[in-house]
């Protein structure tokens, strides 16, 4: 341990132990390349980065403009609860199950939400609220037994994923994620705005399914991500901050990876903040993941984020910060990125799908090609800090 300017010993930070102390040996491999990485470089990830993509010529819009594929490949569960064939934007289970397969075959790691319907009413988007969700699903709830139902079938396409060896490929799972909103069942809220479930029942809910899932169903090829909403995150001071961000915090022992879904700070919306303002909120945002996840033994991500490209679109004039206009991805994201030592600790940005519905959008993906923003993109995921699957060097188990 460091000495202090006293001479008394400071206490450095916790040594990192994964959620699941049986790691497979895959996964285990992971954790402590995940480790090793971070603030050395990050990686580009894009959401169904094969699945949605404008490139005629390519099967994703990355590969199209960058010339490689992301270095994280995002995939969503939701509807596995209901035993569908297909997940909520449409796309088959069974095509998941190939791209993961192909993702880790390439070397990039798999990272997967779900977007579950509501327990109790089956609501999707728009219809997820309704009052008791969480407490019904908690033991001796009422919709326990039926969520411990949805649990299995998650786990049984998660144990279904496997390498050519039979082995269970490593995911990072983002189950319960922008948790501090108010759009989701499983949502507590946060101080700027709380819903009926309590902090508490959220990290019982979090804390229970990692439970069931490691301790049950004998998952351990998982790394558990944590990601709340920075929409719902007030500013107002560093501690206001801190408690925002691990309102409903189920325990560093069900943890592996502070995330940070933003689309707040690269949204397209220019009423709200310049552009100036903006980008200090995301660096300050960025701080303050990288650096809990230094105090906590924890890996730090941007899980979710906007586009820059589309927040850049808006704006023009003295008023744009650095890179805002013809430069949003290296001049305003990797600038942000490569802030301070905290930022950089940050290990994966996370744009979401390129859909046609998004077009123009804050929640639109990542430059087609064709696209003004596309050389500036390549810049990005092409500079010295940000890796691509072909520039990712991880070891084997």
């Amino acid at each position: 341990m460091p000495d202090s300017d006293d001479g008394s010993v400071v206490p450095g930070p916790p040594p990192a132990q994964p959620v699941d102390r049986q790691l497979t040996a895959g996964a285990l491999v992971l954790f402590r390349f995940l480790h090793r990485s971070a603030g050395r470089f990050a990686m580009f990830g894009h959401q169904d980065d094969t699945f949605c993509h404008h490139a005629t010529d390519a099967d994703s819009d990355v590969l199209a403009v960058a010339g490689g594929y992301p270095a994280v490949w995002g995939f969503d569960l939701g509807r596995i609860e209901l035993g569908w064939s297909a997940n909520i934007d449409g796309i088959p289970f069974d095509d998941i199950r190939r791209e993961i397969r192909r993702a880790h075959q390439i070397g990039a790691i798999p990272t997967v939400s779900w977007h579950s319907v509501n327990p109790l009413t089956d609501g999707g988007y728009g219809e997820n609220m309704a009052a008791g969700s969480v407490a019904a699903v908690l033991p001796g709830g009422a919709a326990h037994g039926r969520y411990l139902g949805w649990l299995d079938r998650a786990a049984d396409f998660l144990l279904s994923v496997c390498d050519e060896h039979g082995e269970p490929i490593p995911v990072v799972f983002r189950p319960y994620h922008e948790h501090t909103g108010t759009w989701f069942w499983w949502c507590p809220g946060s101080s700027v705005e709380a819903t009926d479930t309590t902090p508490d029942q959220y990290a019982e809910l979090w804390r229970m399914t990692v439970h069931h899932l490691r301790d049950v169903r004998g998952l351990h090829h998982v790394l558990y991500a944590y990601s709340p909403d920075r929409s719902r995150i007030s500013m107002s001071s560093d501690a206001t901050r801190r408690a925002d961000y691990l309102y409903g915090y189920p325990g560093d022992g069900y943890v592996d990876v502070l995330g940070l879904d933003d689309y707040w700070d690269l949204d397209q919306d220019p009423t709200a903040h310049t552009p100036v303002d903006r980008h200090a909120d995301l660096v300050t945002m960025l701080s303050l993941v990288g650096r809990l996840a230094a105090e906590r033994g924890k890996l730090a991500a941007a899980t979710e984020i906007g586009s820059p490209g589309a927040f850049a679109a808006a704006y023009e004039g003295p008023s744009a910060a650095p890179g805002a206009g013809d430069a949003p991805w290296t001049g305003y994201l990797l600038s942000a990125a490569l802030a301070n030592d905290d930022t950089r600790r940050v290990l994966w940005y996370l744009p979401w799908r390129n859909s046609e519905e998004a077009a123009g959008g804050g929640a639109y993906g990542t430059p087609a090609p064709g696209s003004p923003y596309a050389p500036d993109f390549r810049a990005f995921v092409r500079s010295d800090f940000m890796r691509l699957a072909d520039t990712l060097e991880r070891p084997l188990p």
